[in-house]
Parts: structure tokens; C-alpha cells; sequence
């Protein structure tokens, strides 16, 4: 056998090198993964880009994924989903005291680096049971942590929520908001105002409006005196000029993508498009986050075809952020779901091994078991008997069965919405092979897929709370540092610079933080980005936080309030 020289071999591996650079890709071994805790300088200075797209397909397991790429086959005859080739690993999803997580402490685990407790947005967990999760510190319990899009706002890069939930939702709140209970939309979305976002476009019109938030608070004149642009349907949006853009497009969430009305509600890869022309005009770059919400609301009504429209959008969505990534050169673009929903599977005990014409029907639905739901909950059909060409119209299921039929005309006496949503969608999975074991979230790892301009990605087996350290990674930033910056224990610290301090709830939805030292009067209003000091208003950089009870149970606890430092250093 022919022996190489030292030399040889050194040329080659350099030849090789230069090679792999040419093609974008890094000059390791191409079948290797990096780990974030032992990254090579080079590898280091490589991950560094200009933009990050973080995108989360939410709720959708391997199952949904499999189930919209025969989907959109049977719609198109392209047998893949865009993101397929860029798959490179599995998620684990688990939470801090349980395997099966919310979408809560899931977003935060991506956004911020820490397992967190169910329910809660971006906080410190309150304890911790789970493996691989640091313990707690004294005092550090439900404490705010920093996300990733505020560590990108803190280094002046433009940043953005794209979601077809209502914007306050668990996810979209995860990257942008802190507190203990992610049912608190008026709290989360007043948070989400101050944030001094360039682009926020989904659903949740009610949170920004007072005659539907409990503090009567008008955020839509504080948007529009804050900069923003706010629309509210499809041609406002595509219309709007170069600048903060704030849409809402419906009370609460969206319609899924199938049932929308185009002319009012955008679809998802519109809103992505538009998003993506409002931040790349910042030239230091910019973090995104776009959600495809929906998934996850298909599959807990059990619904294929919800499921199946739902995955081909955020395809869709997918599609136009690689080809700008494509384009632009300096995109790290992330996607993964926050868990999987529904214990869905290919197969069911009545289809055997699932002939392809088994699974056709459902291309034949108009709409979604969701939609014919809400008409035949409305009334609108008359009897039973329209009631089931309705659902022959809309869902192609036109062969109720006797014991269908029977269930049908107990819940059209009842006109339950949920209820007639679960029915349709079983009735519509019977007929493709579609299995579901649950309605709730599932505790299984899910895929990870990324596309770096230079092929540095994460790999194997990770934790979610890897994303936020590769996010961090890529744009160059310490979410632990600036944790320190953002969120100061607002008690300690204005007590270690002589001030007295109360909490002021004669409005107990609006409870104010003060802080009075030789006659000077500091005032920190909750979920707001500015101080009163002296009675004039100075901009602190980060939002005011409690994790004390608002509203009627309101706290006037100092110890449970957080601030950003620039609002301590005020009284040095």
C-alpha cells in the first residue's frame, strides 16, 4: 500500500479545508455537532451572524410534521416540507418539576436558557426536581430572567413577534414579558408594549383596547404615541410605510389559515415577509421570532385537517425566511417546536396499513372541524339533516355513520362549540387513518432543525434551553449579565442606597414601586419601561416587573419587585 508523507497529508487536510469553506460550510468533520460548553475559538468567531430567525412550529410533534408533508403531496405533488433537509437533532422538552410541558415554561426555556415552572413566563423556576437543571440559589426562586429579544434590543439590533395567537399568548409573551401565570394577557401585553419592539403582528386586539382590559388602559394611543404604525387587516399591513409596525388582526386569535378571510387577516408567511422588510432595514441586524401558533390548536381538537393546514402555512413561512436567509448571507435561522399535541399517529385501528386513497378524503375539506364547529354551535343549520350536508361541504365526510348520526343530534341540542370541534375532528380521522391518544401536550423530544450561513448547528440529542445559548452564541450576547442589568431585587437595592421604599396600590391594577430618598421621589408604574423621577419621565431600557398579585389580590410587597439598574443608579 502506497505510504503518504506528513506533508501530503497536511496539504490534503488544508485542501479539504479550503474546500468546505468555499461551499459556506465549516472545515471540520461535517458529520460533527458543536457543544456550546466546549467551543473552539474558531467555531466561536464562526457562529457569529447578523440575524436570527427563531421559529417555532408549536405543538407540532414528528407525527403533525409527517402528517402535513402528505398533506401538502396530495395539494401540490412536492413530497417534502421546505425545513426537512435542515433537520439535525432532537429537543428535549421537559420542564422543571415534569416531563410534559406548557407552552410557557417551554418558550422561556428557549428564550432565556432556564427549565421554569409550569405556567410561568420567563422566570426562574420555584423549585426543581428534573435532571440536568441547576439548582436553585437562595432567593432566586420565580425571579425574572433576560431573553434573547431583549438581549438583542440591549445591543440596538431591531427585533420582532410575528404569531397568529393573540401576541400576549404563552409563546410569543416567553420572548418578550415576565411574570407567574401565563393567563395574564393584560399584564403580559402591557409588558409587550414597552419592550420597544419594531414589529409585532398576530392576533389579540382585546389586550390593547380599554374597554376590555381590567386597568382601562388605552396601549393603542401608547403604541401610536410610542412611534408605531397600527393596523388592523391585510391591505393596512402590506401598505405601511417604513418604520415600527404594530398589527392586530383579530380580537383574539387568528382564524386558521384555511378559514380565514384573506382581505382581514393576513396569512402567516405574509406577516413573516413583512416583518422581515421592517428589521432588515436596521444595519446592525436583527432577532425575529415567528410562531406557527396553530399547530397546537389543530391537534388539541384532534383535527387532521387543522393539524395538516396549519404545518403547510408555517411551511410556507419557512420557506420565505430561508430564501431571504439565502439571499442575505448572514441569517442563522432555528426551528423547533415547544412540545408535540395530541399523541398523534399515521394509523388507527380501522385502517390497516393506510392505502394512499384512504388518506385522499382530506383534501376535500373546505374548512376546519373548528370552523364547521362554530357554525353548527351558531345554529345555522336548521335540522340534523342540513347539519349533515354541511358537514359534507366543508369536511368531504359524507357517510355518517348510525351511531355518528346519534351523537351529532345530541350535541347539536347542546350547541357546545368545543364539543362539536372533538366530535368533527375524530369523524374526519376515522376516514384518513388519522390516530390521536389525547388532547393535551406530549412529553416526547421533538425535531430540531437549523440552517447557518457557515453549517455551525447544534446537534444530537440537546436541551431547549441549548437554543437560547446557541441564539446567545450566534448574536454575541451574556443573557446572565444582562439579567443582572434588567432585573435588579428592586427592595435590596434601593434600601442599600438609603432610600425608603413602598408600594403604592391605590390603584390595585396599577400598582407603583417608590423609592424616596432627601426629598426626592422616584416612582417604577408595573410593566412599564419608564420612572417618574421628580415627576418627569426617564426611559430605563427594560420593563418594570413584579411577581406579586395584581388586580384584587393585589401585593404591596416590595420584595417581589424587579427593576432595571438605570433606575437604582438615578439616586447616585
Amino acid at each position: 500500500m502506497k505510504r503518504f508523507s506528513p506533508g501530503f497529508l497536511t496539504a490534503l487536510v488544508l485542501g479539504v479545508s479550503v474546500l468546505f469553506q468555499a461551499m459556506g460550510l465549516p472545515a471540520s468533520d461535517q458529520s460533527a455537532v458543536l457543544k456550546l460548553d466546549r467551543l473552539t475559538t474558531r467555531e466561536a468567531k464562526g457562529l457569529r451572524v447578523k440575524n436570527v430567525v427563531m421559529m417555532i412550529p408549536d405543538g407540532m410533534g414528528v407525527g403533525a410534521s409527517t402528517l402535513g408533508r402528505w398533506y401538502k403531496f396530495a395539494k401540490t405533488g412536492v413530497n417534502s416540507l421546505v425545513f426537512d433537509d435542515l433537520v439535525c437533532g432532537l429537543v428535549r422538552t421537559y420542564w422543571a418539576t415534569g416531563l410534559i410541558t406548557d407552552s410557557a415554561p417551554s418558550a422561556a426555556a428557549m428564550a432565556t436558557g432556564f427549565k421554569t415552572s409550569y405556567g410561568s413566563v420567563s422566570l426562574r423556576p420555584a423549585k426543581v426536581t428534573m435532571p440536568d437543571v441547576p439548582a436553585l440559589l437562595e432567593g432566586q426562586a420565580l425571579t425574572p430572567v433576560a431573553t434573547v429579544l431583549e438581549a438583542a434590543r440591549s445591543l440596538g439590533l431591531a427585533t420582532g413577534l410575528v404569531v397568529t395567537c393573540e401576541f400576549p399568548h404563552a409563546t410569543p409573551a416567553g420572548f418578550s414579558s415576565h411574570y407567574t401565570q401565563r393567563s395574564a394577557m393584560d399584564l403580559l401585553a402591557e409588558q409587550q408594549v414597552y419592550q420597544g419592539m419594531d414589529v409585532v403582528l398576530g392576533g389579540g386586539r382585546k389586550y390593547l383596547n380599554p374597554q376590555s382590559r381590567k386597568d382601562k388602559e388605552n396601549l393603542v394611543k401608547v403604541l401610536e404615541e410610542r412611534g408605531y404604525l397600527y393596523v388592523t387587516d391585510t391591505e393596512a399591513m402590506r401598505a405601511a410605510r417604513p418604520g415600527k409596525l404594530w398589527g392586530s388582526f383579530a380580537e383574539a386569535g387568528m382564524e386558521r389559515d384555511i378559514d380565514r378571510d384573506p382581505l382581514k387577516e393576513p396569512s402567516l408567511v405574509e406577516m413573516t415577509q413583512k416583518a422581515l422588510t421592517v428589521l432588515s432595514r436596521n444595519p446592525k441586524g436583527f432577532f425575529l421570532m415567528v410562531e406557527g401558533s396553530q399547530i397546537d390548536w389543530g391537534a388539541h381538537a384532534n383535527d387532521p385537517i387543522g393539524t395538516a393546514t396549519e404545518v403547510l402555512g408555517f411551511d410556507r413561512a419557512v420557506a420565505a425566511v430561508l430564501e431571504f436567509a439565502e439571499k442575505d448571507g448572514q441569517t442563522a435561522v432555528i426551528i423547533a417546536a415547544d412540545h408535540s399535541t395530541g399523541g398523534f399517529s399515521i394509523g388507527n385501528p380501522e385502517v390497516g396499513d393506510l392505502p394512499w386513497e384512504k388518506f385522499l378524503p382530506i383534501t376535500k375539506a373546505k374548512m376546519t372541524a373548528t370552523k364547521a364547529a362554530a357554525l353548527l354551535a351558531a345554529g345555522e343549520p336548521k335540522n340534523l339533516a342540513e347539519s349533515g350536508s354541511l358537514i359534507s361541504d366543508a369536511l368531504g365526510v359524507d357517510d355518517l355513520r348510525p351511531a355518528e348520526v346519534t351523537e351529532l343530534d345530541t350535541l347539536l341540542k347542546e350547541r357546545n362549540a368545543k364539543r362539536l370541534e372533538l366530535f368533527l375532528g375524530r369523524v374526519v380521522s376515522r376516514r384518513v387513518g388519522a390516530g390521536w391518544a389525547f388532547t393535551g401536550h406530549g412529553g416526547e423530544d421533538v425535531a430540531l432543525y437549523i440552517r447557518h450561513p457557515r453549517g455551525l448547528r447544534l446537534g444530537g440529542v440537546i436541551q431547549n434551553t441549548d437554543i437560547a445559548a446557541y441564539i446567545s452564541k450566534c448574536l454575541g450576547f451574556d443573557l446572565r449579565l444582562l439579567t443582572d442589568r434588567l432585573f435588579v431585587p428592586a427592595a435590596a437595592a434601593f434600601s442599600a442606597v438609603g432610600a425608603k421604599t413602598r408600594v403604592d396600590i391605590t390603584d390595585p391594577e396599577n400598582p407603583v414601586f417608590v423609592a424616596v430618598r432627601d426629598g426626592q421621589t422616584l416612582r417604577l408604574p408595573v410593566n412599564k419601561s419608564y420612572a417618574e423621577w421628580n415627576g418627569k419621565a426617564v426611559e430605563l431600557g427594560g420593563v418594570i416587573v413584579t411577581t406579586g398579585a395584581i388586580g384584587a389580590k393585589v401585593t404591596d410587597d416590595p420584595s417581589v419587585w424587579f427593576v432595571p439598574k438605570r433606575a437604582v443608579d438615578l439616586f447616585k
